[in-house]
């Protein structure tokens, strides 16, 4: 074992040993794999270890594959990027200006379908048709003019998805299938439909109290091209590699997807830098699983990381790898001290917040504080300041916040009661 991977190694089991941590991890340079690791379990009702072959919805990270396929039509001369949307789909023909280099950097200000609260409610626990979720968003007044702002939307993508079937002739799922997954040889990446048996897929988790519980079914037929797929890390390094290469477009091609508008945001990716180096990422998080994939160009670096354990916060995992790598020290937070929290503040607290369709009753019994997330789950904390608190038993904190005439929010949503 190399000092790199023993540091890696040492950083992520001292990480396990303090924090709850499941998925998987790889790390590599310049085409070789440094560092590969699984960790916690795929499925806890039998017992199932994760393996690094485990496969993991990836969620959001969907949508650099969908870019891929708008990038390979442009290349075949069937769409031009400047294109209006409404050359090709009859029910946006009212949103004359928006385009579908407008859709691939979320700045067409169409409303985001995945925040309206009926749909985290109800929705998509449904099987909804493409239909369906157009009727959430497609006639609704558009945030800001297209192109004047950055407005992340699953909206936008789901539009994508329709404009590929619509000129493919295919599905989406066929076409990523034909066009993407097989000539890379990406055998263990898919579009989960809830259709199929996915072999060696992980079981996604939450918690209530101090205790895991299976996370909320979810349809993905309302995810479609915005967050449908599922993948492995090693099937996600050759996604990696193939970004390098001219397999699927021109270097020409692929060098638009990495430029940056004012926005930070290319064509299915994130631009910024992390360690004073070029970063290019994504990821994806929803009911369980999360993914991260961040990429180092200039360095030929890579780290990916996945869990199916809804609070492993993966994208300060996914960083502090590359920290490491890069050769800078990080430090596992140890668990904060307690607060001593006046009873009167904590009170304040007290009530019901609310926001997309969302719900947390916040409460206290005795010395246990608290809060009910959606009626289902109870997340116990404890104060570490007079507005921040931390889980009892994960890594994660939140924050009670005041506005300028004093209204409380919490988790992004108001106090209604």
């Amino acid at each position: 074992m190399t000092v790199l991977m023993q540091s890696l190694d040492e950083y992520l089991s001292e990480y396990e040993n303090k924090w709850p941590l499941s998925g998987t991890i790889l790390v590599a340079q310049h085409g070789e794999v440094i560092f590969k690791k699984a960790y916690g379990y795929a499925n806890i009702e039998h017992l199932v270890p994760n393996k690094v072959d485990t496969k993991f919805r990836i969620w959001s990270l969907t949508k650099s594959f969908t870019a891929m396929a708008i990038m390979m039509l442009h290349e075949q001369k069937l769409l031009d990027f400047d294109d209006r949307i409404r050359m090709y789909l009859p029910e946006t023909a009212h949103l004359e200006d928006i385009t579908i280099a407008h859709l691939l950097t979320h700045t067409s200000g169409l409303q985001n379908y995945t925040a309206l609260p009926e749909y985290n409610k109800t929705l998509s626990k449904l099987r909804m048709t493409k239909q369906d979720v157009l009727a959430l968003f497609i006639n609704k007044p558009l945030t800001s003019a297209p192109g004047n702002a950055f407005e992340y939307s699953n909206s936008g993508y789901f539009l994508l998805g329709m404009l590929i079937e619509h000129i493919t002739g295919v599905t989406f799922e066929t076409y990523i299938q034909d066009n993407i997954l097989t000539p890379l040889g990406m055998t263990n990446t898919g579009i989960d439909t809830n259709k199929t048996v996915i072999r060696n897929m992980s079981s996604s988790y939450h918690s209530t109290w101090e205790d895991f519980i299976q996370c909320e079914h979810m349809n993905m037929s309302s995810s479609f091209s915005a967050g449908a797929m599922y993948s492995t890390v090693d099937d996600l390094y050759k996604w990696d590699q193939a970004l390098y290469g001219e397999t699927l477009v021109s270097k020409a091609t692929m060098k638009l997807a990495f430029t940056s508008n004012n926005f930070n945001y290319g064509f299915g990716w994130f631009l910024d830098e992390h360690c004073n180096r070029r970063r290019v990422h994504h990821g994806g998080a929803y009911r369980g699983c999360r993914s991260q994939m961040h990429r180092y160009p200039d360095d030929g670096v890579t780290v990916i990381a996945l869990t199916n354990y809804d609070f492993v916060p993966i994208l300060k995992l996914t960083e502090s790898v590359a920290t490491i790598f890069f050769g800078e020290d990080v430090h596992i937070s140890d668990r904060p001290a307690a607060y001593p929290l006046d009873d009167d503040i904590y009170a304040k607290y007290i009530g019901t917040y609310e926001g997309f369709g969302c719900q947390a009753v916040v409460e206290r019994n005795g010395d246990q504080l608290y809060f009910i997330w959606n009626a289902e789950e109870a997340i116990p904390y404890y104060p570490i300041s007079e507005t921040k608190f931390h889980h009892t038993w994960y890594d994660w904190e939140c924050e009670f916040k005041y506005d300028k005439d004093g209204n409380i929010s919490f988790l992004g949503m108001k106090k209604v009661k």
